[in-house]
């Protein structure tokens, strides 16, 4: 008797635990490492809450471009042997996650900032999970390439002539020494050599690499506005709850 009672509740039940199934589909695959729905979405929520942008555009957001990042970011991060080396700090993250919200409107009073969270979808970890796996991804490209993209001393005097002092005389500015500014223009340099070293290793590993995406752009259109419109209302319902 006890067992049939079981099935029955059991029976009862399965309705609603599928309608309760939350279906994460798979939108991508890079070397067998599969990127989801749910990825692509908090992405796109934190670049719209981290840029300054209204939760409402949500709906509007662009995935296939979010979705790119993220295989690089996999691509990037399959490189990785030994993430926890290059793991930052908790002063780190705490610095990076303040000027992160700095430039958030209101995010610096602290019931302004989880509102923004809450009206995103997002919590303070995500965000900060997010801030971890960038600043884990930006040390490793440096160590990689920092010490290769060295700039000689013609370099940075071509880029003086040929590009700060016109800029300068365009401005009517008075024109600063080479010394004053050699570090500067080494520093700007730098940092283009490293991009472009990057940008060549990302062709590399993109040819070399077994990527599928699994969904259209129109898919993930549809899916973004579906995502966005359930954000928008969900804020609305709490709004009007709290009036």
């Amino acid at each position: 008797m006890k067992r049939i009672c079981r099935l029955l509740t059991l029976t009862l039940l399965l309705p609603f635990l599928a309608k309760a199934e939350v279906v994460d589909r798979m939108v991508a695959v890079v070397n067998k490492q599969v990127i989801l729905q749910s990825e692509v979405d908090q992405a796109l929520r934190i670049e719209l809450l981290l840029s300054g942008q209204p939760a409402a555009r949500l709906g509007e957001a662009q995935a296939l471009p979010v979705i790119e990042q993220l295989i690089d970011q996999t691509l990037l991060r399959q490189q990785i042997t030994d993430a926890l080396a290059l793991d930052p700090g908790p002063e780190e993250i705490a610095k990076s996650l303040s000027e992160a919200r700095s430039i958030i409107p209101g995010a610096q009073i602290e019931e302004r900032w989880q509102a923004a969270l809450a009206e995103y979808g997002l919590t303070e970890k995500d965000v900060e999970a997010h801030i971890v796996s960038q600043l884990r991804v930006l040390r490793f490209i440096d160590l990689r390439f920092r010490a290769v993209a060295r700039v000689d001393r013609e370099a940075i005097d071509t880029y003086y002539k040929e590009q700060l002092l016109p800029e300068i005389r365009k401005k009517g500015a008075p024109e600063p020494a080479l010394a004053d500014v050699s570090g500067k223009i080494e520093k700007i340099l730098t940092e283009q050599r490293v991009n472009e070293l990057l940008s060549e290793w990302m062709l590399s590993l993109r040819a070399q690499a077994r990527i599928q995406k699994l969904v259209t752009e129109t898919e993930l259109a549809a899916g973004a506005a579906s995502s966005g419109k359930v954000a928008v209302e969900g804020q609305s319902r709490k709004q009007g709850a709290g009036q």
